[in-house]
């Protein structure tokens, strides 16, 4: 059977006429091409070529086989293209995971940058709490999670992607904003905003109130930090959020201060153990982590 190979060669000869200006294009030997085209009509049958003054002239049957090998070709291209496309993460689709603070902030800005050089690209951002991000991971329904949230399942792969900290946002008509450093005990004895002692977030900050021999206190109670932040530049109180919410945006309606103590915190990645990783959410994944440290605006 004729192969891809033997057609290249036979389109080649076609369309310069000698085997030796053929075997230059094809970066083969004279003798290569040659007996290329003796095999060629061996395994057809047919005769291809007959010799003219120097010249090979393709007999209508040769003609034929190469205006069909023009469709295969260019489906070889296509294919090739494709490749480049899915090694480099720049076709087909992808669901993201995340929470809040996450997706509503940093990440779908880093999304949209990504998808930017990317037009063939299908992304997709959903929102949730951790719970229902490791859901999602574990059956496969997303590809890719992010949280400042550790997960334990045994079906999610949990890796760090980046270091933060948590920040405190504070209206810019309160008190507080003369501060250089908000003590994060001092929030005591304002009205603020803060998370439940159930909540990750919550349990972290009450261990500096614990450590001081305090529990901690506050006006209103939010789920994630991204309801914080918006409850802050309303004018509510001062709130504790993670940096990352702040990341790729002007936040020009609340002071940020750093806090004492500093409470690092950190952005996970969540993958599924049962499903393979694609090529696309690898290639978003460093992306992600390379957009972190300096933003695409």
């Amino acid at each position: 059977m004729i192969n891809a190979r033997q057609l290249e060669v036979l389109s080649t000869v076609i369309e310069v006429g000698t085997t030796a200006r053929a075997a230059e294009l094809l970066n083969v030997s004279q003798p290569a091409v040659s007996n290329m085209l003796r095999h060629t009509e061996s395994i057809t049958g047919l005769r291809l070529f007959k010799r003219d003054r120097g010249r090979l002239i393709a007999t209508p049957e040769a003609r034929h086989l190469a205006n069909e090998a023009k469709h295969l070709f260019m489906q070889q291209q296509r294919i090739r293209v494709i490749v480049e496309e899915l090694r480099e993460g720049a076709t087909g689709s992808l669901t993201v995971v995340a929470s809040p603070s996450l997706g509503l902030g940093v990440l779908s800005k880093a999304m949209a940058a990504f998808a930017r050089e990317r037009p063939k690209l299908r992304l997709s951002l959903e929102l949730g709490s951790i719970d229902e991000i490791t859901d999602m991971i574990s059956s496969g329904r997303a590809e890719l999670g992010f949280s400042i949230t550790t997960a334990r399942h045994p079906s999610v792969s949990v890796a760090p992607v980046a270091d933060g900290r948590l920040v405190c946002v504070i209206p810019h008509d309160h008190p507080f904003t003369t501060l250089k450093k908000v003590r994060i005990i001092d929030l005591n004895a304002v009205p603020s905003i803060s998370y439940s002692a159930l909540t990750p977030l919550g349990q972290l900050i009450d261990g500096v109130f614990s450590r001081q021999g305090l529990e901690r206190r506050y006006a209103c109670e939010v789920r994630h930090t991204a309801t914080a932040l918006e409850m802050a530049a309303g004018g509510l109180g001062p709130a504790l959020i993670d940096n990352f919410a702040l990341i790729g945006r002007s936040e020009i309606r609340v002071e940020v201060k750093e806090t004492d103590p500093v409470l690092p915190i950190r952005i996970f990645s969540l993958t599924p153990k049962a499903f393979p990783t694609s090529q696309v959410a690898t290639t978003f994944l460093g992306f992600f982590r390379n957009y972190l440290e300096k933003p695409i605006d």
